[in-house]
């Protein structure tokens, strides 16, 4: 009897705790798109089907692509002498904005102090490209056709550089709508 009480206490703890970790996580997630900074970010080219997962936009960021491509001869550098440093899979960027908070270029994070028109944004490595954010957008089925007009991602970026794609938008900076 003593121990059904405690396996039910503790699974009911173990279920408080679970929902105490989303509710906080949804929290952060909601303050993070009231306060986060805003940053733009051009898209590279996308194919916006997926047949098993249905209508979705694959999400290439132009801005990332010189990076890659250091990533790439990185790795081939570690390969080749076990001596050479090699970039972890995830990290963070400084990006550089304009005044209209469109990224201009990105670097690797060597550690230095951010200038008033940069960010620090995390960054995720997964075969052989970098995701900033998020790398597809969900809309619903039958609206591919607006999502074909994107050129550019808009997002929230926190203080701990996490960034969180809010927006889709045209050539002229308008937001998609779904």
């Amino acid at each position: 009897m003593r121990t059904r009480k405690k396996s039910r206490w503790l699974t009911g703890a173990v279920i408080a705790l679970a929902l105490v970790t989303v509710n906080v996580s949804i929290w952060q997630k909601e303050q993070l798109l009231k306060q986060g900074a805003v940053m733009i970010l051009p898209l590279a080219p996308v194919d916006p089907r997926s047949l098993m997962q249905g209508d979705y936009m694959a999400l290439n960021y132009a801005l990332t692509r010189p990076l890659e491509q250091n990533l790439y001869q990185q790795a081939v550098a570690c390969g080749a002498t076990r001596s050479a440093p090699c970039l972890p899979t995830s990290g963070t960027l400084i990006v550089d904005l304009d005044a209209q908070r469109h990224a201009t270029q990105a670097r690797f994070d060597q550690g230095e102090p951010l200038q008033t028109n940069q960010l620090r944004v995390k960054y995720h490595q997964h075969a052989g490209s970098l995701t900033v954010g998020t790398n597809a957008y969900f809309f619903q089925e039958g609206h591919g056709e607006r999502f074909t007009q994107a050129r550019y991602g808009a997002f929230r970026v926190g203080s701990d550089g996490t960034a969180l794609l809010t927006d889709l938008l045209d050539e002229q900076g308008k937001v998609i709508q779904p």
